[in-house]
């Protein structure tokens, strides 16, 4: 005995820090929240497709300013430029004859030779109309990828707090199942000093060691299971899977905390779906205005040079101030169709975001009566867990006195493993409805 105890010592000397070392930091749901919307894969891309927006912004922008064109043609012609001046083509003058006073051929031999154009062109009339049309669509274009973003940020928050309620429901039911494990090993070490006193039978500590192994076994398997939820909530968040962490379970919301018309006008400021089809609306009304638009003559004004490089004869150099006016007075009604159409588009557009806020209201009160009738039945089996824990402590006591049989005693395990059963699930089942009913609102923390 002296021997043993230096060894006992020795193993609880080195075992304690491992243990301490193996204990995870604990993640709170908000830090989880926070690290994904700043973490996670999809909402960087959509984040990027925010940025694409607000460059086709500014692009949208520059046609505001001075538009600069060139245009170079360069090469050798295959055959001479040649050409002929009639004789008396400039006209015949007193005293000097006829210009020319030949016939006079031009030619401009196998060279390299080159024209060059260039302009400068200043929008006018574009400027108070399709410019400005065309810069406000590009902005509801980025609203819309903004919107977008939220949307992603709220999908992912949602399926962080999916995966965190999961791993909490986890972790509960490892511990529930360490308590039971703790209780059959208490139980299997007593039948097995009553089968040395001949008061059980044999088959009854058979029996034990069988529901000992079940648990471990079950034990295992919630550990495995959380290792791999694990995983998957270290994904959302962008991080290495590897990531060590632990959770904790939040304090249960009472009934006086929800409020469904708050929830409901929440809803209405927050979901992107309204706002995204208050935007394709506006978007569509704005396609009616730049197609009426079409109707207006552009008119820029613009400074053009024109230059024949190595041709003999021609000039050389032009340069030429003024304006470029553009315009369709008549289509064949082409317009007015395209504008019938895009008309019936802002009336569907109306009618899509009216529908969109009845679908958000309609949801929202679903989640919200998901949510109260979950709580409900959370109370209900969290009373019926109680009274079997009771129920088994009083049982065990009884069966330690010799009092009760040990089937009454795995009778009573029995039904309290099914009484821990049934409010885990109705634990899962309320988590999942708050993460609906807050989802439903649009929230994104």
């Amino acid at each position: 005995m002296k021997q043993a105890r230096p060894r006992w010592f020795l193993l609880v000397f080195v075992a304690s820090p491992t243990c301490l070392a193996q204990q995870p930091p604990v993640l709170k749901l908000e830090a989880a929240i926070s690290a994904a919307i700043a973490g996670n894969k999809q909402v960087q891309i959509s984040a990027l497709d925010v940025t694409k927006a607000s460059e086709a912004t500014a692009e949208a922008r520059t046609a505001r300013l001075p538009q600069l064109h060139s245009y170079i043609l360069g090469g050798m012609a295959l055959n001479p430029i040649d050409f002929t001046i009639p004789r008396g083509t400039l006209g015949v003058y007193p005293g000097i004859g006829a210009l020319p006073a030949q016939n006079s051929i031009i030619s401009t031999p196998r060279r390299l030779t080159a024209l060059v154009y260039g302009s400068v062109a200043q929008p006018i009339s574009q400027l108070f109309f399709k410019i400005r049309l065309g810069i406000r669509e590009s902005q509801l274009g980025e609203q819309l990828a903004r919107e977008n973003l939220r949307q992603q940020r709220q999908e992912t928050a949602y399926q962080v707090r999916q995966a965190y309620y999961e791993l909490v429901e986890t972790q509960t039911q490892i511990a529930s199942a360490e308590t039971t494990l703790q209780y059959l090993t208490e139980l299997a070490a007593l039948t097995e000093r009553n089968l040395a006193e001949q008061t059980v039978l044999k088959s009854d500590t058979l029996n034990v060691k069988v529901k000992l192994s079940q648990q471990r076994y079950q034990l295992l398997s919630l550990r495995d299971a959380q290792d791999t939820q694990k995983e998957a909530l270290n994904r959302l968040l962008g991080r290495d899977i590897r990531t060590e962490l632990s959770v904790e379970p939040e304090p249960l919301p009472s009934v006086e905390e929800l409020d469904l018309a708050a929830a409901q006008k929440k809803a209405i400021e927050q979901r992107p779906e309204i706002r995204k089809a208050s935007l394709q609306s506006a978007k569509a009304e704005l396609d009616v205005r730049r197609e009426r638009a079409e109707y207006l003559p552009n008119f820029s004004l613009q400074l053009s040079y024109l230059s024949l490089a190595n041709v003999n004869f021609l000039p050389q150099n032009v340069t030429s101030a003024g304006f470029l006016f553009e315009w369709q007075p008549f289509d064949w009604g082409q317009k007015h169709h395209r504008i019938q159409a895009l008309q019936a588009t802002v009336k569907q557009a109306t009618l899509t975001t009216q529908d969109a806020e009845q679908q958000v209201l309609i949801d929202v009160n679903a989640k919200y009566r998901k949510l109260l009738e979950t709580r409900a039945l959370l109370d209900t089996q969290a009373a019926a867990q109680d009274a079997e824990r009771e129920k088994l402590r009083v049982v065990m006591n009884r069966y330690k006195e010799n009092a009760v049989l040990l089937t009454d005693v795995l009778q009573q395990q029995s039904s309290l493993a099914q009484a821990d059963s049934q409010y885990q699930q109705s634990v899962a089942g309320f988590w999942k409805a708050k993460a609906d009913f807050e989802r439903a609102l649009g929230e994104e923390y």
